[in-house]
């Protein structure tokens, strides 16, 4: 059995909304943007789960695709690297812990979970997130608001950042 690491990373508007018309892209910028694509640089693989597959653009990824869900999703055009488990979330860690590809450069697997924030919290609650990427749209805002304070009540701040109308906060597992 391989170690993970794993991180989160969401994006709020600025009352907890994690949504503008049914999607996180209209609370994201081109800095958080940039943030993203470099989590997904260092991961080896992204979960996500089967709601975040229906609304968010997941036709390509440049790593594997893990999702997460009760009822089959359909990805169009398909991502040839995206695969679904009707897995419990600890069920689905153990299987990624036992059955990854081997990885050169490292031991432990880094996971990457880009789920929206009921799979995330019951992540968080079960203690299967390592680290947590928060960014917050401080002038936007949309609907399907979360209690950040709940969010994040498990970790510690370790940097934040404020550039231009969005706040960047790290946080660690306590």
């Amino acid at each position: 059995m391989r170690a993970l690491i794993t991180t989160a990373n969401l994006i709020v508007g600025k009352s907890g909304a994690t949504t503008v018309a049914g999607s996180s892209i209209g609370l994201s910028n081109d800095e958080d943007r940039k943030r993203f694509k470099q989590l997904r640089e260092e991961s080896d693989l992204i979960i996500i789960g089967g709601n975040t597959a229906r609304r968010e653009p997941y036709k390509r990824t440049p790593i594997p695709l893990y999702i997460l869900t009760h009822t089959k999703v359909r990805l169009q055009p398909k991502n040839q690297l995206a695969k679904q488990f009707l897995l419990t979330p600890a069920q689905l860690f153990k299987e990624i812990s036992e059955n990854f590809p081997p990885i050169e450069s490292s031991s432990a697997i880094k996971v990457l979970v880009e789920a929206g924030p009921m799979l995330l919290q019951s992540l968080i609650d079960q203690g299967l997130i390592d680290h947590l990427y928060l960014t917050t749209n401080l002038v936007k805002d949309g609907e399907n608001r979360i209690s950040v304070d709940h969010l994040v009540a498990n970790f510690e701040l370790v940097s934040q950042e404020i550039i231009e109308e969005t706040k960047f906060e790290r946080y660690k597992k306590i």
